[in-house]
Order: C-alpha cells, then sequence, then structure tokens
C-alpha cells in the first residue's frame, strides 16, 4: 500500500490501519487486510497487535518505525516489558514483529491476569478536541486504553461505547466522536487518576534489560525493609497492608479487582512481597509503589531494580536452605538418622514408617540429591520372580468385569456415554489398565467394539426423547426434541443431523 498513513504521537497501531482504510476509500475488511497486511487472517488487535513488520516496510523509505518503535510508541507493550523476563520480552517482540496466534498475550500474562482487559472502544471527549484542532480528524490514543483502568490521565472520565473491537475480529474501526447514547461514562476518582498519570509514564519510558524475578524479589525485599517491615528474617505482611490501604481506598481496589484481605495467604499484596516466580502487573507494581516511593518516577524505580545483582540471595519465612548452610551438623544427623533406618527396613519400609515419613520429607526438601543417590544405592531388587506382574491374569479378569458391566449397563438406554474412560473408571485398579492397555489385548479389543461414540450417543439420546414423548402422547416437534435431548445445533454431528431430518419432525 502507498501513502500509509503516518502515525500520530501515542496513535495505535490499531487506528493506523482504520485510517489507512478511510484514506484509500477501502470499505471491505477483507481488501484492507490485503493491501496493508497481504493476509487476510490477521486479527484486528487493540493493545498487542502483529504482523509489525509489514506495517514498518511501508515506511522504509522514511527510515523510521522500526519495529521496535511501533511496539514500544504505539502499543501497549511498554506496560508489560518491565515486569517479564528478558527473554519473554524477546520472544514476544519477535512474535509481534509477525504471526503470534493469540501467544503474546499468554505470554505476557494477558490472558491469566487479575486485570482483564476489555476490547470496548474508549474515548475522551476533551482529547478529541484537541486531535481535532491540531490535526484536523480523530484516532485511537493508547492511553485511553489501560487494562482495568478507564481513565484518560488528561482529563479523567472516558467515554466507553457499548460496541468493541472483538465484535468483528478482522474490521479495524476509525475513530468518529460519538453520540452520548450510544456510551456511558466511566466512574473516576483522585486515585483512579492519579494511577492512570503514573501508568501514562510507564508508557513513555525507553527499552531497556528486562529486570529478572531474582532482581525483583531483592527489591522487593529490601523495601520493606527499608521501611522497617522486617522482624528479622519475616515479613510483616499486616503492616504492609495498612500502609497501602491508607493509600488507596478498599472501593478503589475493589474496583481494580486488586482488593485483598490481609488474613488471606494466597493474595496478590502477600505475594509480590514473596518470592516471585511470575510476573505482576503494571497496575499492582504501581499501587505499591505509589504507597511506599511517590517521589520516584517508574523509570527511576526500574533502573534501581536493574541495577540489583542477580547472584543476590534473599532469605525468606519458610526457606530451610539457609538453616542447611549453618547448621551442616543437623543435617548429617539427619543423613545419619535415615541411614540407620534404610539398613534397618529397606527404603520402602523405611519411608512408611512411623519416624521415616516426616525424616524422608525434610531430607527431600533440603537434601534430594543425597537422598535420591543413597536410596538409589541401596533400593531393593526383586528376587523373586512371582512378584512380576501377571498380565495375561489381569487381562482376563478384567474382562470379565467389563463384560458384566456391559450386562447391566445394556437393559437401560438413558445413562450417559459408553466411552472408554467411563467403562474404564468402574474398574478396580482403573488407573493402572489405562495406563498399560498394550498389555492388555482382551480389554483394549473390547474398548474398540463396544465404546460409544459421540455421533452413537446422540443418535441414542435423540431416539430415547421420540419414544418417551410418543408414550407421554406430546407432538414431536423439532426444537422440543432437542431440548428434551439436551443437544444444540451447533455440537450436533453431521450424522445424528441426517437422523433426524429422516424423523421429519415438525
Amino acid at each position: 500500500m502507498r501513502n500509509f498513513p503516518v502515525p500520530y504521537p501515542d496513535e495505535l497501531v490499531y487506528s493506523m490501519v482504520a485510517r489507512a482504510g478511510i484514506y484509500h476509500g477501502i470499505t471491505s475488511p477483507k481488501q484492507l487486510l490485503d493491501e496493508v497486511f497481504e493476509n487476510r487472517k490477521v486479527i484486528a488487535t487493540l493493545d498487542l497487535p502483529c504482523h509489525l513488520q509489514s506495517i514498518s516496510s511501508l515506511f522504509q523509505n522514511t527510515g523510521r518505525y522500526s519495529v521496535e518503535e511501533l511496539v514500544y510508541q504505539h502499543t501497549l507493550f511498554p506496560l508489560y516489558a518491565p515486569f517479564v523476563t528478558e527473554s519473554h520480552k524477546s520472544r514476544a517482540l519477535q512474535m509481534m514483529a509477525g504471526r503470534s496466534q493469540g501467544a503474546v498475550h499468554l505470554m505476557l500474562g494477558v490472558a491469566a491476569s487479575r486485570i482483564q482487559s476489555s476490547d470496548r472502544f474508549r474515548y475522551c471527549p476533551e482529547c478529541i478536541k484537541n486531535q481535532h484542532q491540531h490535526y484536523g480528524e480523530y484516532f485511537w490514543q493508547r492511553n485511553w486504553f489501560f487494562p482495568g483502568l478507564a481513565v484518560c490521565p488528561e482529563h479523567g472520565p472516558l467515554s466507553i461505547l457499548t460496541n468493541g473491537s472483538g465484535s468483528h475480529r478482522h474490521h479495524f474501526f476509525a475513530m468518529t466522536p460519538q453520540s452520548p447514547v450510544d456510551c456511558e461514562l466511566s466512574s473516576v476518582n483522585e486515585e483512579l487518576l492519579r494511577l492512570a498519570i503514573y501508568a501514562n509514564k510507564f508508557l513513555n519510558m525507553s527499552p531497556g534489560y528486562s529486570p529478572d524475578f531474582e532482581q525483583w524479589t531483592s527489591f522487593y525485599r529490601d523495601l520493606a525493609s527499608d521501611f522497617g517491615f522486617c522482624r528479622g528474617r519475616h515479613i510483616n505482611h499486616g503492616e504492609i497492608h495498612e500502609r497501602v490501604h491508607a493509600c488507596f481506598h478498599p472501593s478503589t481496589l475493589t474496583q481494580l479487582n486488586l482488593y485483598t484481605d490481609s488474613a488471606t495467604e494466597t493474595g496478590w499484596l502477600k505475594g509480590i512481597f514473596r518470592k516471585h516466580r511470575k510476573a505482576f502487573s503494571y497496575l499492582e507494581h504501581a499501587i505499591i509503589w505509589q504507597s511506599f516511593i511517590a517521589e520516584l518516577e517508574p523509570e527511576d524505580v526500574i533502573d534501581r531494580v536493574r541495577k540489583i545483582k542477580p547472584c543476590t540471595k534473599v532469605v525468606f519465612e519458610n526457606t530451610a536452605s539457609s538453616t542447611l548452610s549453618k547448621n551442616n551438623e543437623h543435617l548429617q544427623v539427619q543423613r545419619q538418622t535415615w541411614q540407620k533406618l534404610v539398613l534397618q527396613y529397606g527404603v520402602l519400609n523405611a519411608r512408611n514408617s512411623r519416624p521415616g515419613k516426616a525424616l524422608y520429607a525434610w531430607l527431600y526438601r533440603n537434601d534430594k540429591c543425597w537422598l535420591m543417590a543413597f536410596n538409589f544405592e541401596h533400593k531393593e531388587q526383586r528376587t523373586n520372580p512371582e512378584l512380576k506382574a501377571d498380565w495375561h491374569r489381569r487381562d482376563l479378569v478384567a474382562i470379565r468385569q467389563l463384560r458384566k458391566l456391559l450386562q447391566e449397563i445394556a437393559p437401560s438406554y438413558a445413562g450417559p456415554r459408553l466411552s472408554a474412560n467411563f467403562l474404564l473408571c468402574k474398574l478396580q485398579q482403573s488407573s493402572t489398565i489405562e495406563k498399560n492397555l498394550d498389555k492388555l489385548p482382551l480389554v483394549r479389543m473390547f474398548l474398540q467394539r463396544y465404546t460409544e461414540t459421540i455421533t452413537e450417543y446422540q443418535i441414542r439420546r435423540l431416539t430415547n426423547t421420540c419414544a418417551e414423548m410418543q408414550r407421554q402422547g406430546e407432538p414431536l416437534k423439532k426444537w422440543l426434541v432437542m431440548r428434551k435431548a439436551g443437544l444444540s445445533q451447533e455440537r450436533l454431528r453431521p450424522d445424528a443431523q441426517t437422523v433426524l431430518n429422516e424423523l421429519q419432525l415438525f
């Protein structure tokens, strides 16, 4: 495509493509995809679009707008980049340049986040007046689409439209002022506006190396220690909870889906001050920073985290590794006790003995390598061939149970689907049989012959329903048969649909 529109400051890539369709008079969504991306399967995505290499190539004569520039200046990627690992960030950038099939949202934690993104369009009435005054047209700004935060950082309330981008997967809607009946105003208070201003600073940060989880762990541990919220090796989460709630009202946190009770052990507020095993959202970080270090800019905070040495070891409440390093004598005593138990009873009996259960669990957590090596050396060897599994005998026992079960089920035509999983679950030691079907030929042949496919199950449900309705003298209407059979037109298999048509219901 020639004469692709140059992006305005903070304009979303989505908006650029929509304006291109307006400029060239293209009304067909598929034709617009062909012209811009040369691919009709591109999904119109507001926050984290892909196929950006195709758009970057349209600006190759300008010497600007590389894929990285488009990502950091015209998408919501800067809200996620500092809080995921460097490898995840680099991989996400590569996917956004090409085709991702939704993997970008999974990799950056958008799909599983507490902060849910909305596909409904938003705009600020004051901002669009400024747009028309300065540029003579309208476009979608990225600071209108903060995940979980429907607030304009400059003017406050946003107008939220009733329709969304997800209603048409391949259609890029251009920004046009809407009438008041087509939208609703977002609720805004001072705290939400403060968070929106703070979040806007994330968007304007320059690209940089992402800290790893160990650095984030050390940062939050040091932050709690600097404010005196540590008691030795333990973090006083109650005081942290009080400080956050002193800065943000519970109603605000509830509106953001971030309210957490101090008694809850699995809340995000406690999790962020513990060992990081996953990325937290920009809003969760912003709430902590606003409560503790509001005088620092977000970029300064992230620079401080980057300077933390990755090799720094952090001590936690329930970490036993530090105890091991300081008390090798205790470790040796535990090892010797386990050795005596194994030599006396054997590995299996030692694990099942009363003193051995807790001892094995402790060694497994704190000295796993030695425990596995020692147990392997003293593993009991089976010398009696009678102890080996007789799979032929198991096969015969299982097939008798299955035949008896089938005879009991056969008279009832209204039961559940006779799937392989349903039949196997009725057997004794069903898990063992399911995992060793290759050693049980009779069971395998039985399942192949008597298990019921989804199509057969649907036909059985239709037949039973029609027979029951005839016995009760009810009219055989198609919609009524489908409802009583518990089937839907979308899930009905082709063969079952053929049978339903042949019944000639009215």
